[in-house]
């Protein structure tokens, strides 16, 4: 063996085992025949060219590419639909916060009673940037329409400036202030980043892409609009002069985004785990490894509000409300290992791995 047929080989072991076994020496052969005849005295090594093309294969193999193992597959399915439900949810609050801003300038309803100086002068630079910042989340509503639409690279585009406009919000212009603000932004960005890098590795060339019907991308804004009208009411009868603010102390942290995310995982992963225990045909181990996925930053999100509200004046609303946020944070830590228990039930094994009866002949007992 030569020593670029050597290195050649070293390359190749970014691929998969599986892969390998099957066109490694496919590949070595071609890659040999294009670099033609070289002396080991030259200390001849692969051109870059070439190990970034193995890189990007052995990232498209394990991302359920063209020839690889069912494992990889449904890892691949996964991480779609860790895009999918992300990017749905965030299309749906992004309904919300254009309902807010129309209501804000009172073009929605009477506005409410906000100070003036919040919204900046009219015509100033601080109004128009507000705008636009609130403006920038139906490019949320574009990435999953598009994606829906089976136009992944259009959701990608959508979805990146999407996610530079929010930081664009949450960090302050000209300085890098590190305020409880600024933690608390970038804590949150986690539930929007997730999705877009799931976007970004799970939509690759070989990924298919289905095209759904309209109404099917159309889902994330009626759900928003109906969620916008759900909270208007609970906020108009919350914020009457007669109502103690202790009494709905209890139902505030499921207001916030992290509490609707938070409602929505919860009565997923309860739907999803009742579902595959009453009908086991109905078992697949996308979905439920996808929820777990996604419940990893909304408990990053909620224990950051926890441990805030720890610091701050003992008094019984806040005591409540951390007390509720304590409860979502013990909900979603117990679904995330049933999921995962669930998921790892119905993964399909990798090439060459032995069964769980070969590994301990109890089991077939």
């Amino acid at each position: 063996m030569s020593l670029l047929e050597d290195r050649y080989r070293y390359v190749l072991r970014m691929l998969p085992a599986s892969y390998r076994a099957e066109r490694e020496e496919e590949m070595v052969c071609a890659f040999m025949e294009g670099a033609g005849d070289l002396d080991d005295a030259d200390n001849p090594r692969p051109r870059w060219s070439e190990i970034a093309s193995v890189a990007a294969l052995a990232a498209r193999v394990r991302l359920g590419g063209a020839g690889a193992p069912p494992r990889f597959v449904v890892r691949s399915e996964t991480i779609r639909l860790v895009a999918v439900l992300g990017l749905g949810f965030h299309a749906a609050m992004s309904c919300v916060w254009l309902g807010d801003l129309l209501r804000l300038y009172g073009l929605l309803g009477s506005p409410p009673a906000v100070d003036q100086a919040v919204l900046g002068a009219a015509g100033s630079a601080e109004r128009l940037w507000g705008i636009v910042r609130n403006l920038s989340g139906l490019l949320w509503v574009v990435a999953f329409v598009s994606l829906a639409r089976g136009r992944s690279r259009t959701a990608k585009t959508s979805a990146l400036l999407a996610l530079g406009l929010y930081y664009g919000s949450v960090l302050p212009a000209g300085a890098m202030i590190w305020d409880e603000s600024v933690k608390a932004g970038v804590v949150r960005s986690l539930v929007f980043v997730l999705p877009v890098l799931a976007l970004l590795a799970g939509f690759h060339r070989d990924a298919p892409r289905p095209r759904r019907p309209w109404w099917v991308a159309a889902l994330p804004v009626g759900a928003g609009v109906l969620l916008h009208a759900v909270l208007s009411a609970l906020f108009s009868v919350m914020s009457a002069p007669a109502v103690d603010p202790s009494a709905w102390s209890w139902l505030w942290p499921w207001l916030g985004e992290p509490g609707l995310a938070c409602l929505a995982l919860l009565t997923a992963s309860v739907a999803c785990v009742g579902t595959r225990l009453r009908v086991p045909a109905t078992r697949t181990p996308s979905l439920p490894s996808a929820l777990a996925i996604l419940i990893v930053p909304v408990v990053f999100s909620i224990a950051f509000d926890v441990i805030g509200w720890t610091f701050q004046v003992d008094d019984p609303i806040t005591r409540t409300m951390e007390a509720v946020s304590v409860v979502q944070l013990v909900a979603l830590l117990l679904c995330c290992p049933a999921l995962i228990l669930l998921s790892a039930k119905v993964t399909p094994a990798l090439p060459g791995t032995a069964p769980p009866s070969a590994v301990n002949p109890r089991a077939e007992r």
